[in-house]
């Protein structure tokens, strides 16, 4: 039997030193969250990690979303298992409480990988997924209550049955020009996950991520590599070959989870079931 793990993450970047406790804070309080349902499996522990995340005002998701160049949140979610490589995910949606929760709706229907805009607020709503007013995210950022800067969140669980999956959700870029998507709602680029090798999340400027597939790079080299080295030789093959700045927390089939990253700070939080 597997130990389980969870490995949790509120963005890479060079956030003020007044703002890096607080933040630290609601990430080890998404990892206390997603430990708590860990036993109902490696993506309920994920899901609830994030979910929490994007009510955190100072992280970049949900209610901490960055705006776009027209002043508008346009939110990117995504979900992954490790087993059958089954993925969901949701860009550029505007009215959706919780991204993430629409990301794993996308992936237990089945039909699709991946719904962005109009049409997957249209799919919320037949799911059942909250929705709200769009001007919930921007009265958060023009109250002053969200964060200035940031970037993804993400979660990379493994249960005790050995179940590997992985959650993300982000505002995106600030300022980015209206229906730009990034790499989180990206299979192998912003996440990946698979049974015979590990899952890996990235957080940063996601072009970079798009531009080397760099989570599925990450994935394929756990298969002989520890978590830790293969973290760190991913993030020096993005800034060599796509010049990027960002963030990586990868996990294997066994053995502790691991993160790296190449800017000044990156919150992130850790536990591993004892042995």
């Amino acid at each position: 039997m597997a130990r389980a793990a969870l490995i949790v993450h509120g963005g890479a970047g060079d956030r003020p030193v007044a703002e890096r406790p607080p933040t630290q804070a609601a990430v080890e309080a998404a990892l206390e969250a997603g430990w708590a349902v860990i036993a109902g499996g490696a993506l309920a522990a994920a899901v609830a990690a994030v979910r929490l995340m994007e009510d955190a005002p100072l992280l970049n998701a949900g209610l901490g979303a960055c705006l776009n160049a027209d002043g508008v949140a346009e939110l990117d979610a995504a979900v992954m298992l490790g087993d059958g490589l089954r993925a969901g995910a949701v860009g550029a949606v505007r009215d959706v409480r919780h991204p993430v929760d629409l990301a794993r709706e996308v992936m237990e229907e089945g039909r699709h990988v991946l719904l962005v805009g109009e049409g997957a607020s249209r799919f919320a709503a037949e799911r059942g997924v909250e929705r709200c007013d769009p001007e919930v995210f921007v009265a958060a950022r023009r109250a002053g209550e969200a964060a200035p800067s940031g970037d993804t969140v993400g979660a990379v669980a493994r249960d005790s049955g050995g179940g590997l999956a992985v959650a993300v959700s982000t505002g995106g870029l600030a300022g980015k020009r209206p229906g730009r998507i990034g790499d989180s709602p990206l299979v192998g680029a912003g996440l990946y996950a698979d049974a015979d090798a590990g899952a890996a999340c990235a957080t940063g400027v996601g072009e970079g991520f798009i531009r080397t597939v760099l989570c599925h790079r990450a994935v394929e080299r756990l298969a002989s590599g520890a978590a830790a080295a293969v973290a760190e030789e991913c993030l020096e093959l993005l800034a060599r070959r796509a010049g990027g700045r960002g963030g990586l927390i990868v996990l294997g089939r066994e053995g502790a989870p691991a993160a790296a990253w190449n800017t000044p700070h990156m919150a992130w939080a850790m536990r591993v079931e004892e042995a």
